[in-house]
C-alpha cells in the first residue's frame, strides 16, 4: 500500500514540477514575443505553431537542464504527464488570462485554456520522447 501511495505521489510531485516548469519558460517566451513583435497573430494555425515551436524549444532546453526524470521512481502510468501536465498549465493559464481581464489588461496571446495546453502538450510530448519513453 505504502508502495502505490509513493507511486501516486512521485507522479503528482512529477507533474506539478513539469507544469510550474512549462508556466515559467511559457511567460518567459511570451515576454520575449511581446518584445520582438507588438503585433497580435490572427491566423490560428500561425498561433497554433507559433506556441508549439517554442513548448518544443522549452522541452528541449529542460531537458538539456534535467536530462533525467524529475522523479526517479517507477511510475504505475508512464506519459501520464502527456494529459495532466497540459491540463494543468491549461487551467493556470485560462486563470491568469482571467485574472489580466479582470483588471482591466489584455491578457496574453497563451493566456486561454487550448493555448496554454497546447504549449505544455508540446514541451512535455519533448520531454518524453527525450528522456521519458526509455525508462
Amino acid at each position: 500500500m505504502e508502495d502505490l501511495l509513493a507511486e501516486l505521489l512521485g507522479v503528482l510531485l512529477e507533474t506539478v514540477g513539469e507544469a510550474l516548469l512549462q508556466i515559467v519558460f511559457e511567460l518567459a517566451v511570451e515576454a520575449l514575443r511581446q518584445l520582438i513583435n507588438r503585433q497580435k497573430i490572427r491566423n490560428p494555425v500561425f498561433s497554433a505553431v507559433g506556441l508549439a515551436l517554442p513548448g518544443a524549444a522549452a522541452g528541449l532546453l529542460s531537458a538539456w537542464l534535467f536530462p533525467h526524470r524529475l522523479l526517479a521512481a517507477r511510475t504505475v502510468l508512464p506519459g501520464v504527464s502527456l494529459l495532466l501536465a497540459p491540463l494543468a498549465t491549461g487551467s493556470a493559464m485560462h486563470f491568469l488570462g482571467n485574472q489580466s481581464r479582470r483588471f482591466g489588461r489584455y491578457p496574453s496571446n497563451p493566456a486561454t485554456f487550448r493555448r496554454g495546453a497546447l504549449f505544455a502538450f508540446s514541451m512535455a510530448l519533448t520531454r518524453w520522447w527525450l528522456i521519458g519513453w526509455r525508462h
